[in-house]
């Protein structure tokens, strides 16, 4: 047989077999497993916890009485949100920008104190008044001081800024009012001294001057599941691939952006990896749109599993912070970051979302288990001497709590502590336990 005959009955066969699988890929139906849509595997993208608007996660740190000289606040921090909660059902009027930053020197008056800078857009979110058609101006504000009018019963509120350059605003607020306002803070039993550290009048820092008895609290806690969030953040990506080093921690990227599980699977964070720095350049989110921008962001997917405040609103990082909350006190510290939630921008696009991944049930104290804290004298006077510690650089002091995980099985443990804010970030000050604790007894003034 010739070559060039063999060469060609070869090719023949070749033909056929390729006509063959490509008839047998044609007619291939390959068996995938049903998905119910009421599974929720490819259309959830809740998390099971709710949504939340600006007057439900704005709160003050703290109620200020100032009388006689002296300076006293709630004991007991749920007093804090109760009241805060009655004033943002009342009526304010009057609203008007002013040039006086400057609260009166003398005579009585309630400070309220914000853990952050707030946008004056969002007052009208956060207060009732007489007339729905209020637009404030552009500004901002961490305080607001109620100076009494003895002359009517009334009061006028001076919302302002520890940032001299921002523009103050002023309302007033009616008798009735007024009065309630007063009168939740008459009872001496419900109150504690409060010192001003440093007595520094421009940072304004008031700590309690006695020493605490704050009870230690444990809670359960249940797992998140990551499924949901894949989806809402990944969105209609065609490819998620997933690496996983551990049963616990887990990577998840389209190319474009990336989760991954941390913390022994306690928390996740998810990262835009592409960045628009090609392209047009993009404006920055001002504090009133990044605030609602992030509330809507973590609406979508219902990720308010547990009582989270704002602590943080920074527009020049573009960056939004969120605190757990148990027993009206914040939780400041946690070895997995879990008692924190973050949002961060690159223009108007999500950059990085950070968020627990544990949804804690309702505390319940420890029994017999109550931790006397040292007194705010005792603070004071050890942050000062102390040369761990630059003055210059603390933003503030606060009680709080640290979240401790248990060898029980999801159980965590709520241990109360000094805390003090230095550079944005939190530090347990844990020297000052071996100091004397306590403090002199000061008796309330008269009203």
């Amino acid at each position: 047989m010739k070559v060039e005959t063999l060469k060609s009955i070869i090719l023949v066969i070749l033909i056929g077999f390729s006509l063959l699988l490509t008839v047998a890929l044609w007619n291939y139906q390959p068996e995938y497993d049903s998905v119910d849509e009421g599974d929720g595997l490819i259309e959830e993208t809740t998390i099971g916890g709710g949504e939340s608007d600006i007057a439900s996660i704005v709160r003050p740190r703290e109620f200020v009485l100032h009388r006689d000289d002296a300076h006293y606040s709630f004991e007991d921090q749920e007093d804090v949100t109760l009241t805060f909660n009655s004033m943002k059902k009342w009526t304010l009027s009057d609203f008007s920008s002013t040039e006086n930053q400057e609260p009166p020197d003398d005579g009585e008056m309630i400070e309220l104190v914000f853990p952050t800078e707030l946008p004056a857009q969002s007052i009208p979110d956060i207060f009732s008044f007489d007339n729905s058609d209020v637009d404030p101006p552009v500004g901002q504000f961490n305080r607001i001081f109620v100076e009494f009018n003895e002359e009517d019963d009334g009061s006028e509120l001076l919302f302002t800024s520890d940032e001299g350059s921002s523009t103050s605003f002023r309302a007033r607020m009616g008798s009735s009012d007024t009065n309630e306002l007063r009168s939740s803070m008459d009872d001496e039993e419900d109150l504690q001294e409060q010192i001003m550290f440093g007595e520094d009048e421009e940072k304004r820092i008031f700590i309690p001057r006695e020493s605490m008895e704050i009870t230690e609290h444990q809670v359960d806690s249940k797992e998140i599941g990551l499924l949901p969030l894949r989806n809402e953040l990944f969105g209609d990506s065609p490819v998620v691939r997933e690496q996983s080093s551990s049963t616990s921690e887990q990577r998840l990227t389209d190319y474009s952006n990336r989760l991954e599980v941390l913390g022994d699977g306690n928390r996740m964070e998810f990262t835009k990896l592409t960045s628009n720095s090609g392209s047009d350049v993009q404006s920055a989110l001002s504090s009133q749109e990044l605030l609602e921008n992030s509330l809507d962001f973590v609406n979508t997917h219902e990720g308010w599993t547990d009582d989270f405040l704002l602590s943080t609103l920074n527009p020049s990082q573009s960056l939004v912070q969120f605190h757990m909350y148990f027993n009206d006190l914040p939780l400041l510290d946690s070895s997995d970051n879990v008692h924190l939630m973050e949002v961060e921008y690159e223009g108007e696009e999500i950059e990085r979302y950070m968020r627990p991944l544990r949804d804690f049930n309702a505390s319940y104290p420890l029994t017999g288990n109550t931790e006397e804290l040292p007194s705010g004298e005792t603070v004071a006077s050890y942050l000062e001497e102390s040369r761990q510690y630059n003055l210059n650089l603390i933003e503030d002091i606060q009680v709080g709590y640290t979240l401790e995980p248990q060898d029980a099985y999801e159980v965590y443990t709520l241990v109360p502590a000094w805390f003090v804010l230095e550079n944005g970030s939190w530090k347990e000050i844990t020297d000052v336990s071996s100091v004397n604790k306590g403090g002199q007894t000061h008796a309330m003034g008269p009203n």
